[in-house]
């Protein structure tokens, strides 16, 4: 008998505080007086920037974390590297990634914890709206991959049962990342390059004046800058605030589960993403697999105050499309999990770029749950616009406000369950 997934519930308002309080703060921090450019926010994308920025030689760097680096979302990040998407620019950026995390010791110095074991996508369809990806696309962009049909799936997921008209598309140089170290590799050769990253300082105001940016406030000095950059992830919306911007970003919560790894999958092989249960898997180490779900399941969350549990229901979810994939899931044992944030667009897309009312202030935010891939290329082509250079890849798809023509993401409502109570 199939297995059919419980109704998943909801935050209620009653959220409990957060399990830790971070106190990065062990002596004051010194936050320099001025700067050339200012970075908010020490997750991935912050990082990013601030590396190819001193790179670049782009003056003086100050790159500002309120707690410490990768303290956000960015740490609870699945990690995932793969070039199945839609719309050029995201697989363009990927591409790009992959080739800094395929050569990141040299490349960028330090430890990413790249896997290139592959991803491997489940579907019972190669249409675009149901792989949420265009494979022409995949192709021209160079990426390579190889389609099984179900009688050839076994061969690269050997534990798996499949059906009917299932097939399976693999991403050879897919993989996954460790993202905190990741982050603390990009910020940490920022610094050997002349940036400087300043943990446990609060940005609580931007100053402007004729409408540009003229500096920042923080609990412990100002910094007068003539540029700012907001990569502060689900407090991005509150930083642009700050600068009279207003984002229509929501914060919503999201469960990943761990599971210990049955015996007869103990050998790695790619990445499970399965289209048909609508739930990823990959390894955490040798005894654990981390699952989530496809998608976003709305849940308005304060970023500063939410439950970090996951609650029995949805660990009983993501068991049950693990189980529908893999029988000796059901010998598994629920090692429990945590719950991270998204910060979304109404259309899944990020806002990047300058904005419009306030000279001087970028923003790079809004990544939807699909962000860690293609930071490290993103933070280049940032660099890039900021200096007033052509950027690699063209992000004005991602400026705001939008341009005509942009159309939302596809897999945004793949789990959609916001009727259920």
């Amino acid at each position: 008998m199939r297995c059919v997934p419980p109704v998943m519930l909801s935050c209620t308002g009653t959220c409990r505080k957060p399990l830790r309080q971070y106190n990065a703060v062990m002596s004051k921090p010194i936050v320099p007086s001025h700067a050339d450019i200012v970075i908010i926010g020490g997750g991935i994308h912050g990082s990013s920037l601030a590396f190819h920025l001193a790179e670049a030689k782009a003056g003086k760097i100050v790159l500002l974390e309120k707690r410490h680096l990768a303290s956000g979302p960015t740490s609870r990040s699945g990690a995932m590297v793969r070039p199945l998407f839609t719309q050029t620019v995201y697989v363009q950026l990927v591409s790009e990634s992959t080739r800094m995390f395929e050569s990141w010791r040299n490349r960028v110095g330090g430890e990413s914890g790249f896997v290139q074991n592959g991803f491997l996508r489940i579907t019972s369809s190669l249409e675009q709206t149901v792989i949420g990806g265009d494979l022409e696309l995949t192709k021209e962009c160079g990426q390579p991959y190889e389609i099984f049909k179900v009688a050839d799936l076994p061969s690269v997921a050997p534990t798996g049962t499949f059906n009917g008209q299932e097939l399976g598309i693999l991403f050879p140089r897919g993989g996954y990342a460790d993202p905190f170290a990741t982050t603390v590799s990009l910020a940490s050769s920022a610094e050997r390059l002349g940036a400087t990253i300043v943990e446990g300082v609060q940005v609580t105001g931007i100053e402007t004046q004729n409408s540009a940016v003229s500096g920042v406030q923080t609990d412990m000095g100002r910094i007068d800058a003539p540029v700012v950059v907001n990569c502060a992830g689900v407090w991005s919306d509150r930083i642009a605030h700050m600068a009279s911007i207003e984002l229509p970003i929501e914060i919503h919560r999201t469960p990943t589960g761990f599971f210990r790894r049955p015996e007869a999958m103990r050998t790695d092989g790619p990445i499970l993403s399965d289209g048909v249960n609508l739930v990823y898997a990959r390894p955490l180490g040798d005894s654990i697999l981390r699952a989530a779900h496809f998608g976003w399941t709305p849940d308005r969350s304060d970023p500063d105050q939410f439950d970090e549990t996951v609650s029995q229901t949805q660990v009983d979810v993501l068991r049950c499309g693990l189980q529908n994939r893999f029988d000796a899931m059901k010998q598994s044992i629920s090692w429990g999990g945590f719950s991270a944030l998204y910060d979304m667009t109404p259309d899944g897309h990020p806002i990047v770029g300058k904005m419009r009312d306030v000279s001087g202030f970028w923003c790079n935010c809004g990544w939807s749950g699909n962000g860690f891939a293609p930071a490290p290329a993103v933070g280049k082509c940032l660099a890039q616009m900021i200096l007033g250079s052509r950027s690699d890849i063209d992000l004005s798809v991602f400026r705001w406000p939008r341009s005509g023509g942009v159309v939302p993401r596809p897999d945004l409502q793949w789990v959609d369950r916001s009727s259920r109570k």
